[in-house]
């Protein structure tokens, strides 16, 4: 991690003099929270893969008769999500704030560079609020997992299978292809849903609940137009908005930006996987003027039963 502060020190000059600014002048720009991970089940497994299988029993019931006619068979199918391991590694000189605006965010006083305010403010206020922002834009959703190349970074996006990933492949399997009769857009997205939905009865009129993730995109188009095709309804909670007479929840999720594709599933069948609950401070190591941040985790994301999973994608 470097320091840039090439235009900082054009405008305000190469030298520090105190004009009481202070970190309520730092200003950055706004980051996404982790939201895909908070519709999913948590499960906490100490192990790289969560295996689990899937329990399939056909039809049992017949007629009477004084005979024993066996029937039926249970079925089991193997599953897995795997987990990866990421991390973050950054390096910076506190010292590059000196002679600069920046220069209050050093110390004269305190030989441990990793005790500079730099040092904690980086921390707090950028480090540890990018790493959801990384994950949710670029991985939990639109990841594909490629494995490290030795002494060079990866992107955030091939740290994992992201849910896009995960589901593409599924559709070549036990997943569902629901064929929409049109490409969803601001004109449709009402109908479109509905459409999509009216394909879950076997699930749905057996009071199954279950979430539908889109685009936050098109959950603006669903409700505009509703509200354009139908009018107000003083009853309608856009804030948690559920089909008319389903129990399908529609879901707006960030890391689906721009994807043409919605998918479904019941509620307790998307699940994130970790090792340990939470995430852990960075470490903080000191060597030379050099100050280093370092934090490895495992997580994962995946369905418990492919076969109840529905998605629909569009051109």
């Amino acid at each position: 991690m470097s320091i840039v502060k090439t235009d900082l020190v054009t405008d305000f000059g190469s030298y520090y003099i105190n004009e009481g600014q202070n970190e309520a002048r730092l200003l950055s720009g706004i980051r996404q929270k982790s939201v895909t991970t908070s519709h999913a089940k948590p499960i906490i497994h100490d192990g790289d893969v969560y295996r689990f299988s899937n329990v399939a029993l056909n039809e049992i019931v017949q007629g009477f008769q004084k005979g024993f006619t066996a029937k039926g068979d249970a079925t089991f199918t193997p599953n897995e999500i795997r987990l990866r391991n990421l991390k973050i590694d950054l390096s910076l000189y506190p010292d590059d704030v000196k002679a600069s605006w920046l220069g209050f965010l050093a110390s004269i006083d305190v030989q441990e560079r990793a005790n500079w305010p730099i040092v904690r403010y980086l921390l707090e206020k950028e480090v540890v609020p990018a790493i959801p922002h990384d994950l949710e834009t670029q991985a939990y959703f639109k990841g594909s997992y490629v494995a490290p190349t030795p002494g060079t970074a990866t992107t955030t996006a091939a740290t994992m299978d992201g849910l896009k990933t995960i589901i593409t492949a599924g559709l070549a399997g036990d997943m569902n292809t629901v064929t929409l009769s049109a490409a969803v857009s601001a004109s449709n997205a009402f109908d479109m849903v509905e459409e999509f939905v009216d394909s879950l009865t076997d699930l749905t009129d057996k009071g199954v609940k279950m979430k539908l993730y889109m685009d936050p995109k098109v959950l603006r188009w669903y409700h505009r137009d509703k509200r354009n095709t139908h009018g107000t309804d003083v009853n309608y909670n856009p804030d948690k908005p559920v089909v008319d007479f389903t129990n399908v929840e529609l879901v707006g999720l960030p890391s689906m930006a721009g994807e043409k594709m919605i998918w479904a599933s019941p509620v307790d069948n998307f699940l994130y996987i970790r090792k340990a609950n939470g995430m852990k401070k960075p470490k903080v190591e000191e060597s030379k003027r050099e100050v280093f941040f370092m934090l490895d985790w495992w997580e994962g994301l995946g369905f418990g039963y492919d076969a109840l999973v529905y998605a629909a994608t569009w051109v």
